[in-house]
């Protein structure tokens, strides 16, 4: 291939979902949810696997306070992996993170160079139906387009956005324009998207050469361009001035570019992916038991169903006539709570922080696995 493919994964997250295991300066991405290696380094390790790309050319766009724990685990993987750690000094959405990354791969390796940008914290089982519509988007970005990747739905999921499939693009097999992004809906709505069957999940992953979407930028959203460059400028290239970044409008990448390009196309796909962005979706793909129970650690269960009991402290947790509940020990914390309602969970982790606890901003070090 004479372009070059550069992995771009963004690695933010506030940490509140998968409370108590993930917090606000240790979220998910950095927990080991589905074998013996976090989010973060499997989605390093399917990313070499899937574009041939080398540890070396992979590029995390982190916040600062984060980058440390990004290092470490990288360079467990490789030590090459965790050369080009960008650490943004403040978090402003994924619009401002995909333009600095796009800056650091244009000055790199040229415009040219061709981004992979997905998200550190997704789980995708089929990687094999990964690699194949990588290698069909592959090719629409060679031809100038910003592509991303739409999942088939398989339920009327309303944690999700979605896209609208347009026309197909004939000299592009497998690839269709993108009609329109449209946020989460209700589940009335939902539920007619899964009938329609022309709409897909958003699933936060693209592909486009780095100096089409920085044109794009200068189209559409010049002003977060023009100030990541300044910001940029003022400081280094891997962590640019906090003060002028700061100032930079905060919007999702979808929102800056991807709805108002005429450049966009999709790739319809089905690799089994998860964001794992509730204590339900995790239950959903891990691996259960005779009653439908996700057990790990120190655990005892009986005569209970569907339910996830996380025990990643010494001490016994047992549960007994317990139907669809999470429990997680971390050691510090115990949550007990109904495995389908995130929301209430995200309401408790709200209010825990403005109440002041630091249980939900820090992971004590005695607690994190290196």
């Amino acid at each position: 291939m004479s372009q070059s493919v550069v992995p771009v994964i963004l690695c933010g997250g506030s940490g509140t979902r998968l409370w108590p295991a993930s917090r606000e300066k240790f979220p998910k991405q950095f927990l080991a949810l589905m074998g013996e290696h976090t989010l973060l380094q499997q989605t390093a390790l399917r990313t070499m696997r899937t574009t041939g790309a080398k540890a070396a050319d992979i590029v995390t766009v982190t916040l600062g306070d984060l980058s440390g724990h990004v290092a470490g685990q990288l360079a467990q993987i490789d030590a090459a992996a965790a050369r080009h750690i960008l650490c943004e000094p403040s978090a402003r959405n994924t619009a401002a993170a995909v333009a600095f990354a796009a800056c650091h791969v244009e000055a790199l390796h040229g415009p040219d160079a061709l981004m992979l940008v997905l998200p550190a914290d997704h789980h995708i089982a089929d990687e094999k139906a990964l690699g194949e519509a990588f290698a069909t988007g592959l090719k629409a970005a060679q031809n100038g387009l910003l592509v991303t990747f739409g999942i088939r739905p398989t339920r009327p999921e309303t944690g999700y956005g979605y896209i609208r499939l347009g026309d197909a693009i004939g000299e592009l097999p497998g690839v269709q324009r993108a009609a329109a992004f449209v946020e989460k809906p209700k589940l009335d709505v939902a539920k007619s998207y899964l009938a329609d069957g022309n709409y897909l999940w958003n699933s936060g992953m693209f592909v486009f050469k780095a100096g089409k979407v920085l044109a794009e930028f200068e189209r559409y959203s010049p002003q977060i361009l023009a100030r990541v460059r300044e910001a940029i400028a003022a400081g280094e290239s891997h962590r640019p001035d906090g003060d002028l970044y700061a100032n930079i409008p905060s919007e999702p990448f979808d929102i800056a570019i991807m709805e108002r390009s005429a450049d966009v196309a999709v790739v319809p796909c089905h690799p089994h992916w998860s964001d794992i962005g509730s204590w339900e979706s995790l239950w959903e793909i891990r691996q259960k038991d005779s009653n439908q129970n996700v057990i790990q650690g120190n655990a005892a269960v009986h005569a209970s169903t569907g339910c996830v009991v996380l025990a990643k402290s010494e001490r016994l947790v047992a549960c007994a006539g317990l139907t669809n509940i999470v429990v997680v020990d971390t050691g510090d914390s115990i949550l007990i709570a109904d495995r389908s309602n995130a929301d209430s969970l995200k309401a408790l982790v709200s209010e825990l922080k403005k109440a002041g606890n630091p249980h939900v901003i820090e992971l004590p070090e005695t607690l994190i696995v290196k």
